[in-house]
């Protein structure tokens, strides 16, 4: 053989060596910097989620924000180079984790007619959250804030298209016949009724009692499932 072929063949197996104890190294984690940059994001977010659920929106500045996140102001504008970009970060940020509160609720819930009626109460319970509230002050919001408004549409689109996806897929699971736009115009009234509940609550506290909404939203979806789950039969 060749002192060619001989280098050849070395430099291939060494080649083949350097491969295999690359393969072999465990894959890079995120790195420290990413990890406390991840960390500060969540921080301003939860911070954001309380005031503007405990002061309102008009009170929710960068500043302010900063300040209950115990960051400083130029951390969260390097993430959030305004206002507006932090207020739709929220948004977002809340929907999931609004969602993540009902999905929960609901699994705890024996499936079928009690999970579907159950859900009222499930829905109640979650807009009894900092998540909610901080979500139906930004709705309300887009009414007098030019900025916001101009801006929010891509998540308005998006929120409600998984309202509907969410309401379509949870009657199916309970077995229902109904049309999916039917799903969906149900569930919106129940949401509908619910945010408007919890909006009227907080404005008179202690002297409305929510009960006989809830009593009555209840009956709304046991004659959805009843009416729909006899034409499965």
């Amino acid at each position: 053989m060749s002192s060619c072929g001989l280098d050849e063949r070395r430099r291939s197996g060494n080649w083949a060596t350097m491969k295999m104890t690359e393969l072999a190294k465990p894959q890079r984690r995120r790195g420290p910097n990413a990890e406390r940059r991840q960390a500060t994001r969540e921080k301003i977010l939860d911070a954001a989620v309380r005031s503007l659920s405990e002061d309102g929106y008009a009170q929710t500045t960068t500043v302010a924000v900063a300040d209950i996140a115990g960051v400083a102001r130029g951390s969260l504008l390097h993430q959030f180079p305004t206002r507006i970009d932090l207020i739709l970060e929220v948004a977002q940020y809340a929907a999931r984790r609004q969602s993540a509160f009902i999905r929960e609720g609901l699994a705890e819930l024996p499936a079928g007619r009690e999970r579907f009626v159950g859900s009222v109460d499930v829905t109640w319970r979650a807009f009894q959250q900092h998540d909610s509230r901080a979500l139906t002050e930004i709705i309300i919001a887009t009414r007098h804030d030019a900025e916001l408004a101009s801006r929010i549409p891509d998540f308005a689109h998006n929120f409600e298209e998984g309202i509907a996806r969410g309401a379509a897929r949870f009657a199916e699971a309970m077995g229902l016949t109904c049309a999916p736009a039917e799903a969906v115009a149900e569930r919106r009234l129940v949401l509908v009724a619910l945010r408007g509940l919890a909006v009227a609550t907080s404005l008179s506290g202690e002297q409305s009692d929510p009960e006989a909404v809830l009593r009555l939203l209840r009956r709304v979806r046991a004659d959805f499932y009843d009416r729909h789950a006899t034409k499965a039969g």
